[in-house]
């Protein structure tokens, strides 16, 4: 079984001889053969022309779409499919088949941006590896929602509406792998998959909303009184198992409460953007006040405001608040008469 042309050439030969049999025997072997061979596209081709030469073949049709349907999933990452397990358990195989063959595989760098708040969308992302964030931006300021990892998807928000307008913007946060389901892909998906786009929706439904992220998000996190004290913050970034991961830089303090603090640092909106989410620690101290007090804490960066001159004002939240001790050492630097 060689060149496909000649393949072709054998079957309009049989039909002219009026040799159905001969043409539909011919057609079930090429299509067993690529389907065992994983040239799934070159199968569901042939077993289209299958239909078109005899379409009451039955058991021939139903016995090739058998066996291109196992052989899809024998050939499925098994790695995706643990990843992704509680999603594929609500499907059956053939609707297993058309999702996972259906998406696009793609791959990314750190710090690319996926999509931005506001642009026209209509894709589903699934994350088989590496991390993600996705913020939104509010006039200047700019707040993490949440931070994504492998088994968690997004995009839902606009790709299950008509205006799909993304309503977050998403960052890599390292190398990342994904799986790219396209609105149009998913309406083609229909016509072997009636059920797939209900269950593939109700599956989304469970996850937490966009919409309700927002609404957390926009509620004053640090909720304990907030002291505006003049001091340097040295600051360093830290990686997935707290190593540094590059040069500390120096900030100015803004304010800072018991579960978290404000910071005013000079860079620009990529390198901002870059911030959100990642892991500092943080030594305070206060020359200025003629104080020899220093302050370590750590925690992880949820908000950045933009400021005129390049200027942004980073807001962390602590890891764990501050001690009661170490709040009334601040509250004297703030009022040293009542010290």
């Amino acid at each position: 079984m060689g060149d496909p042309s000649e393949h072709e050439k054998l079957i309009e030969q049989y039909l002219q001889e009026n040799n159905t049999e001969a043409a539909v025997q011919l057609l079930v072997n090429l299509i067993v053969k690529n389907a065992r061979e994983k040239k799934f596209n070159r199968a569901d081709s042939l077993r289209d022309r299958l239909f078109e030469v005899d379409a009451m073949a039955l058991k021939e049709i139903v016995k090739t779409g058998e066996i291109i349907e196992i052989e899809k999933s024998g050939a499925i990452d098994k790695d995706h499919l643990n990843i992704w397990a509680e999603l594929y358990g609500k499907l059956t195989m053939e609707e297993t088949n058309t999702l996972f063959y259906g998406m696009k595989l793609e791959q990314y760098p750190a710090n690319h941006m996926i999509f931005k708040q506001g642009e026209m969308r209509s894709r589903l992302y699934l994350i088989d590896e590496g991390r993600l964030k996705m913020f939104y931006r509010q006039e200047e300021k700019a707040i993490l929602l949440k931070t994504l990892g492998p088994g968690e998807i997004f995009g839902e928000d606009a790709f299950f509406f008509s205006d799909a307008f993304c309503t977050t913007s998403v960052i890599t946060d390292s190398q990342v792998k994904l799986r790219v389901l396209l609105k149009s892909d998913l309406e083609k998906m229909g016509e072997k998959a009636a059920g797939l786009e209900a269950k593939l929706n109700d599956y989304c439904r469970n996850l937490d909303a966009v919409a309700d992220l927002l609404k957390a998000k926009n509620l004053e996190r640090r909720v304990d009184p907030r002291l505006n004290l003049p001091g340097k913050v040295l600051v360093q970034m830290l990686g997935d198992t707290n190593q540094p991961v590059a040069k500390p830089f120096r900030a100015e303090l803004l304010d800072i409460s018991g579960s978290g603090l404000a910071f005013l640092m000079k860079t620009t909106q990529k390198a901002s953007s870059v911030l959100l989410g990642r892991n500092l620690n943080m030594k305070l101290t206060f020359d200025e006040l003629a104080s020899d007090l220093e302050v370590n804490c750590s925690g992880i960066v949820v908000a950045v405001n933009s400021e005129p001159f390049n200027e942004y004002v980073i807001h962390a939240e602590f890891d764990r608040n501050l001690s009661p001790v170490v709040m009334n050492q601040l509250e004297d630097l703030k009022n040293p008469e009542e010290a």
